[in-house]
């Protein structure tokens, strides 16, 4: 968790293996995935999935062929045996018997779903979620927040939560770890970060608009302090 700017997505992009870090490594089972092979990371991936931010449907398919895509992609199943998947899948996510309907034919928090049962298609050991309750009412983020906890402990599935909601967060999380200018400044479980002496990260679990965070900070500042240089010392073009 953390503000908007302060690398939640970029470390989440590391961890799917889209990025790879300039320094250190990524462990998965004792294994650093910057070090793997094309086919190892395909494996890799394999094990996980993904709900994107916007859910991240392809309009000119419909919700049923949209779960269905990384069956289709990564197994050999029959089709008889994904179009089952697929309605086990959407029941998981309250959505069986939507199959049909195109995106663009049902709500924000709906989509959401769908992307759920996509990433869970292949029963994955890990899923990551991007900001899963933006966008969403009060009511619809309760019900995925139920969701990604069902997954956890029915399934034994690790969720990944990057996300700025508070309520959301504390509901959910086991472990929590907050980010601020590209750094970890808290990491712990929910009481212990409740219980914090960090200024910085009462400020932001209380959203007060008082504290060491700042409302706004120019490009200059923000990377002067992530490389903890002088603005003044940069020259041009460094």
């Amino acid at each position: 968790m953390g503000g908007s700017g302060c690398g939640k997505s970029t470390l989440l992009k590391h961890l799917v293996g889209v990025y790879k870090p300039d320094e250190g490594g990524i462990f998965w089972k004792g294994r650093n995935i910057c070090r793997f092979s094309r086919r190892e990371m395909d494996e890799y991936r394999r094990r996980f999935g993904i709900l994107f931010q916007s859910g991240a449907l392809f309009n000119s398919m419909n919700v049923g062929d949209n779960v269905a895509l990384p069956l289709r992609e990564h197994s050999d199943l029959d089709e008889k045996i994904i179009r089952m998947v697929v309605k086990i899948k959407l029941e998981q996510v309250g959505l069986r018997g939507f199959e049909d309907l195109l995106p663009s034919q049902i709500s924000g928090g709906m989509k959401k779903r769908v992307g759920l049962a996509r990433a869970i298609a292949m029963d994955p050991e890990l899923v990551f979620y991007d900001e899963p309750s933006a966008g969403l009412d009060p009511i619809v983020t309760a019900v995925v927040d139920q969701l990604i906890m069902d997954l956890s402990r029915k399934m034994g599935i690790t969720s990944i939560v990057v996300t700025h909601d508070m309520t959301s967060a504390f509901r959910i999380a086991d472990h929590m770890v907050m980010l601020y200018q590209g750094k970890v400044i808290a990491d712990g479980s929910p009481e212990e970060i409740k219980g914090s002496r960090d200024e910085r990260v009462l400020q932001f679990i209380h959203g007060s608009p008082d504290g060491p965070i700042p409302l706004q900070q120019s490009k200059g500042d923000y990377l002067a302090d992530l490389f903890d240089v002088d603005p003044a010392n940069w020259s041009r073009g460094r």
